[in-house]
């Protein structure tokens, strides 16, 4: 049946169809969490990239279709590499925030604003110059007494955006 069609008019459908897909993907690309092996993040660009390079190929060169073919599958294939490691990949290892890691909050000291069960949730704010950050808390170690609200805390780690705190006293000499 395809043989019926020119190549040009494949490939140019084939564009149509992965700009369509590529707009769905952006709407709800985050929706979906593909874990497979295979990543419709990178496989919709390989397919958009193969039929704009071979619909070039196809009008402008005098070659056979299978070796265009082969020629935009290798370039589809580098391009679509360097999208990969020059663009998604550092896209999903950046956090969400732009104003502090998460891993910077280890160490710094915070109030409680919501009392901290013995186990369970609590609420903290970090204050800096650049204004609060109210993060879930929860304590590091078992206590025998819910932290109370107003009370400054240390926290040790952060964990799936849970900050593990202790009771802080601070420890300075007063002359």
């Amino acid at each position: 049946m395809l043989q019926s069609y020119a190549p040009e008019q494949i490939y140019f459908t084939l564009l149509l169809i992965c700009a369509f897909l590529a707009v769905v993907l952006l709407i709800f690309g985050d929706v979906f969490d593909f874990d497979g092996p295979i990543d419709p993040m990178l496989i919709i660009p390989w397919i958009a990239f193969l039929s704009l390079l071979g619909y070039i190929g196809e009008q402008w060169f005098t070659l056979s279709s299978t070796s265009i073919f082969l020629i935009s599958s290798a370039l589809s294939t580098g391009l679509v590499f360097l999208l990969n490691f020059y663009i998604l990949v550092p896209l999903r290892q950046a956090e969400s925030t732009l104003s502090s890691s998460e891993k910077s909050f280890e160490g710094r000291v915070a109030t409680i604003l919501t009392p901290i069960p013995c186990q369970g949730l609590g609420e903290i704010q970090l204050t800096s110059v650049t204004g609060s950050t109210n993060r879930p808390a929860a304590a590091f170690q078992p206590i025998e007494e819910p932290l109370a609200a107003g009370t400054s805390v240390l926290i040790i780690e952060v964990k799936d955006r849970v900050c593990y705190v202790v009771p802080y006293v601070d420890q300075q000499l007063k002359l």
